[in-house]
């Protein structure tokens, strides 16, 4: 259990009892997200994004970080009075 290195079973067990449902699912969520887009900030090279996992997850982290991208763009246009395009 990867997630929970140094933690005994137990412990874990207790936890999830004590958690409300679906609380560790998404703790775990925002934990592998947060893995996948430290790989894709690190693969500075056309090469190194190109060995990158094709998994919907890794496919999220550039969806978002698009998403992003526009947002910033647009909000700089408006702040600079520039017109788009």
């Amino acid at each position: 259990m990867d997630a929970f290195q140094g933690r005994f079973l137990t412990e874990i067990v207790q936890e999830l009892e004590r958690l409300p449902t679906g609380m560790l699912d998404e703790v775990l969520e925002a934990k592998s997200y947060r893995y996948a887009k430290e790989l894709v900030d690190a693969a500075d090279t056309d090469e190194a994004r190109k060995r990158l996992p094709k998994t919907p997850l890794f496919l999220l982290v550039d969806e978002i970080d698009g998403e992003l991208a526009e947002e910033e763009i647009a909000a700089r246009i408006k702040r600079e009075g520039m017109t788009p395009g």
